[in-house]
């Protein structure tokens, strides 16, 4: 995928977790909103029982509206009333083109019977699923096209929709803006229904209860991305002041750009900043998601460097107990002459539930996503979703520019 279209992919992302935030800000006590509803993008479901359901389309390369633009969603729509026409469903297509004025406005006959007539092979299915006989007409009068605001304008009407909700001490831009941002990307990759509802005073009570702002590709593709990632190092600072925490990183080798070429490079400076010496008191934990092999050829990098990393490996067997045990020292006049090892390195594709054997205090999360055998009861947890090693080491201090 192209740089400039994995951008339009993100920002039409973004645009559809924008739009949902708002619905839920906006939305009265009884209403409850389904992310990725059974329906469409966003599903509304008001206290009547009437439901809105509400497909986002952001198409800012376009010069103009054509109807062409809405016919896949139109026809997922027609589709869903052609199954259940007695529900009570009011259906939206929410777009974004530049040019166009913001409203409202009706979708004509002739709009959808140029939908059904499509000769695009990607729709035809989607076509031929629609029964010849379903009402048009009634269809229609359930049916509109919203124009809305650009990316820009929306985010911005996003944070006054939060700060309306009355958080006292918390900063909608680098605290509450990018923590919903976070909690509907989340919800949306939930597989079940249920569990992607969400109302105002749940929403209310998630941001209420955040004290760190999370870190993901969604809040790092934000307008505000400078000033978000100076939050979080702000916000870590403490902990990492601290010499006797017993800190944990989980890194999904994935989610960072050049890993292979810079993992090493990163350990070795991690080490030279938190844990050289006497008075750095824990050995680092790092947790990849990889395999042995893998992680057998990283320390074997580690070593050539002169750091020297325990994998819990006795011969091919891997013992957690060894894994967690502290390493022995060598100090003399208030130096290290010698250390048994210097990080710890776990291969979670290899033993899953070792994480869990003993926690420590404080667990990074390096990933877009938490692993699901990641334990996170008693433990303090941060997503630190950074996409490069330049970032990670400016938000925990290692460095004092994210470029």
């Amino acid at each position: 995928m192209s740089d400039r279209i994995a951008d339009s992919t993100i920002k039409g992302f973004l645009y559809q977790f924008n739009k949902t935030i708002l619905e839920i800000a906006n939305a009265d006590d009884e209403d409850v909103i389904t992310v990725e509803g059974v329906v469409e993008d966003v599903d509304v479901l008001s206290a009547s029982g009437e439901l809105e359901a509400i497909q986002c389309k952001y198409h800012e390369s376009k010069e103009k509206f054509t109807p062409s633009l809405i016919f896949k969603p139109l026809l997922q729509m027609a589709e869903a009333y052609d199954k259940n026409p007695t529900a009570k469903i009011k259906y939206t297509i929410f777009i974004y083109v530049p040019n166009e004025t913001h409203g409202e406005r009706s979708i004509e006959l002739s709009t959808l019977d140029s939908a059904l007539a499509t000769t695009d092979k990607s729709l035809l299915k989607i076509a031929s699923r629609i029964s010849g006989t379903f009402d048009k007409d009634e269809f229609l009068k359930n049916t509109r096209i919203v124009f809305g605001p650009s990316l820009d304008e929306i985010e911005d009407s996003t944070k006054d929709a939060l700060e309306l909700l009355g958080i006292q001490g918390s900063d909608v831009g680098t605290l509450l803006y990018p923590n919903s941002i976070s909690i509907i990307a989340k919800l949306s990759s939930t597989k079940n229904e249920a569990d992607r509802q969400i109302t105002k005073a749940k929403l209310y009570s998630y941001l209420s209860n955040a004290t760190h702002t999370a870190i993901s590709k969604w809040t790092l593709a934000l307008k505000n991305r400078s000033e978000i990632l100076k939050r979080i190092k702000q916000q870590l600072s403490s902990f990492f002041s601290q010499n006797s925490r017993d800190r944990y990183f989980y890194i999904n080798k994935n989610d960072i750009d050049d890993y292979e070429e810079k993992v090493v490079v990163f350990f070795g400076n991690y080490i030279k900043k938190y844990y050289s010496k006497p008075s750095h008191l824990k050995a680092p934990t790092f947790i990849i998601n990889d395999n042995f092999y893998a992680i057998r050829d990283l320390e074997s990098r580690l070593y050539k460097k002169g750091i020297k990393a325990n994998t819990g490996l006795i011969g091919n067997d891997f013992e957690v107990d060894h894994f967690f045990r502290d390493p022995m020292r060598i100090i003399i006049r208030n130096n290290i002459e010698e250390r048994e090892f210097d990080l710890r390195l776990l291969a979670m594709d290899a033993e899953k539930e070792a994480i869990n054997h003993r926690k420590g205090d404080d667990l990074y999360l390096v990933s877009s996503e938490t692993p699901n055998n990641i334990e996170l009861t008693d433990v303090n947890f941060y997503q630190v979703g950074t996409s490069n090693f330049n970032e990670l080491e400016y938000v925990i201090g290692m460095r004092n520019s994210h470029e």
